[in-house]
């Protein structure tokens, strides 16, 4: 990759990208797969971070798959062995996961999954496999350099940043904040956060616990008359209680939370070993605006929520892999108008239900008889199997369907289903053909499939376009985007005005062959 002088003095990128964690990588190696030049900055230094652990949900394991990243996940998982082990119990329990605690989650859903089982990962883990992800494809990730603020004109950004040699400015077309909940990105960009403020607070460390007098803490999660406990098998403890202090800006400490694990589960305990203490809360928020000119954002810096079902990282994820095609489109000077706005007009409705949904928990979490009522009534319902396909759907987020035209095919705007299909280089599946990132029209054989092919051809330069033979096809033609949506799809003889009309729409015009 190469960058270039900028006329102001310093580098050039296409994209710079503040912050690197698991989002800024994802799309920096999103960006870099269409030759995007693309700069990670990270204020943290390689290596560091708080000891998490993040668990990544069939939508995100499906995209990973297409990009042939699934199976390096999957081994990475299987080198943790407390959480590969914590993983297989609730597997051997039937549940997936939870709303609200009740681990119920896909019990009772009779449609198979895709990807049926989740993937425990250890925020460093995840970092480190995607910044060699990244690094692999020519990005370039810097360490200890601090975004401190952005300014716009018309031809791009000059972005202020903080080295440990000093300060300096980088020159980029396109700004992305990757940044956080506190994005400088977003602030400087004068973007609103509007949302509700916290109603409880978590505490989190992991140590050695020492339990004073008889009895001892329960592994797993425990509702409480005062709150909840949580103890997973990579050592973390956690408390949530439903009285935030009102000082949330200084440091937490090991006292605090081993008092707060006392007021919650009634055992008094002395905390040792203890390498890291933190506490977050329910605050929710969004920007109310992805996107000012060309100053975008992703992740965290666009949406902040109660971790319940560990959304988060996969909703951060996902944002990645919508923007990251679009933004490298307009990059290379072949997206067609509107395409970058679809970005926001796409990702804060499904951020926006996060938050809906993460609040909902937060207040089915509560303690007390009312709400013990409440969570036995939810009981019931997510025994019926198109109340838990609902929330399975809302939590993992398989149920994302985009806006599509009201008379377009059922399938557009939903996700590609993975099918094994025969080519002329032999048998593949779908998630093999979208590796390279672009977008794909399948035509799934027969004379319908060979004109969407042919009505095609003008898009051959931007377009994979591949006929193919599959058993049960979902639709004779398939026009795929890069991310894994359906942008079209044809049942039966194809309406040439509608193919050119979405791929026009979505991959720009039509290349005109030269006489």
């Amino acid at each position: 990759m190469t960058t270039t002088e900028s006329p102001i003095g310093g580098e050039h990128f296409d994209v710079v990208i503040a912050g690197g964690g698991p989002v800024g990588l994802t799309l920096a190696a999103e960006l870099r797969l269409q030759g995007v030049a693309a700069l990670v900055l990270e204020r943290g230094r390689r290596g560091e971070g708080e000891p998490r652990t993040l668990v990544l949900h069939s939508r995100t394991l499906e995209t990973l798959d297409r990009r042939g990243l699934l199976a390096e996940f999957t081994r990475a998982q299987e080198s943790l062995p407390g959480l590969a082990d914590f993983r297989r119990q609730l597997d051997d329990r039937a549940a997936r996961g939870h709303f609200a605690g009740l681990y119920l989650l896909g019990r009772h859903s009779a449609e198979p999954a895709e990807q049926p089982h989740g993937l425990a990962l250890t925020h460093q883990v995840l970092k480190n496999l995607l910044a060699r992800r990244a690094e692999d494809l020519g990005a370039v990730v810097r360490y200890d350099q601090e975004v401190t603020g952005l300014a716009q004109d018309a031809d791009g950004v000059t972005v202020h940043v903080r080295t440990a040699d000093g300060d300096t400015t980088v020159r980029a077309d396109f700004l992305v904040g990757c940044d956080g909940g506190r994005s400088v990105v977003r602030k400087d960009a004068g973007i609103g956060f509007p949302g509700t403020d916290p109603s409880l607070v978590s505490r989190m460390g992991r140590g050695h616990v020492e339990v004073h007098g008889d009895g001892e803490l329960p592994a797993a999660w425990q509702r409480t008359d005062g709150g909840w406990f949580m103890r997973m098998p990579d050592g973390r403890i956690a408390v949530t209680e439903w009285e935030p202090p009102a000082d949330l800006e200084s440091p937490e400490t090991v006292d605090e939370l081993a008092r707060g694990i006392e007021r919650v589960t009634g055992q008094r305990v002395t905390l040792s070993d203890v390498d890291f203490v933190t506490r977050f809360t329910d605050s929710a928020r969004q920007a109310d605006r992805y996107r000012v000119d060309r100053v975008l954002l992703a992740g965290d810096a666009a949406h902040i929520h109660f971790p319940a079902g560990g959304q988060g990282v996969n909703l951060g994820l996902q944002d990645a892999f919508n923007l990251g095609w679009k933004l490298a489109a307009v990059c290379r000077g072949r997206a067609p108008e509107g395409l970058l706005d679809s970005y926001h007009a796409e990702r804060h409705p499904v951020a926006a239900q996060v938050l809906e949904n993460t609040r909902a928990q937060v207040a089915l979490m509560r303690p007390g008889p009312q709400v013990d009522a409440l969570r036995a009534l939810f009981t019931r319902l997510m025994a019926m199997d198109e109340v838990n396909k609902y929330l399975s759907d809302v939590i993992y987020g398989t149920g994302i369907r985009y806006a599509a035209e009201p008379d377009g095919h059922p399938l557009t705007g939903t996700f590609a289903r993975d099918l094994p299909v025969t080519t002329a280089d032999g048998t593949t599946r779908l998630a093999e053909l979208l590796r390279p990132g672009r977008p794909l029209l399948l035509g799934l054989e027969g004379p319908d499939a060979d004109g969407a092919l042919k009505a095609a051809a003008g898009w051959a330069d931007r377009v994979e376009i591949v006929p193919a033979a599959a058993q049960a096809p979902s639709a004779a033609a398939l026009l795929v985007r890069p991310d894994g949506y359906l942008a079209w799809a044809s049942d039966g003889p194809v309406a040439e005005d509608a193919l050119r009309a979405a791929l026009t729409a979505w991959c720009g015009p039509e290349r005109v062959a030269a006489d």
